[in-house]
């Protein structure tokens, strides 16, 4: 199934990805065929990818790139996923820890503290 591409597509999947128009178009084929919808997520990413979607567009996660694909399964553009997509969250009951490594920094000192 090849994808029509538009040409802003084209020109953003160069910059962006650092490749010439045939590896492009390609990268954007891959992206249709092998990509994660929102459907395939839960929490964070679902809901990211689901307003990056909007006006009967859908957005495809792949390789680090979020793909903009209209209706008629052309690719509008593309751009980089945010750097917390896709990774582990970390919680303290109902909180989110922001910084996992200082957290456990700051609790282990403070459990050692309590043991002693």
């Amino acid at each position: 199934m090849n994808t029509a591409v538009t040409k802003h597509s084209v020109e953003k999947a160069k910059e962006r990805l650092g490749v010439n128009k045939k590896n492009a178009e390609k990268r954007i084929n891959d992206a249709l065929r092998r990509g994660k919808t929102a459907e395939d997520f839960s929490s964070w990413e679902r809901s990211f990818l689901e307003q990056e979607g909007k006006g009967g567009c859908r957005a495809v996660a792949y390789n680090g790139f979020c793909y903009i694909i209209s209706p008629l399964a052309t690719c509008v553009t593309l751009y980089p996923l945010p750097s917390w997509f896709g990774r582990k969250k970390h919680f303290d009951g109902k909180e989110k820890i922001r910084n996992p490594k200082k957290y456990n920094k700051i609790h282990l000192t403070a459990d050692a503290r309590s043991v002693l």
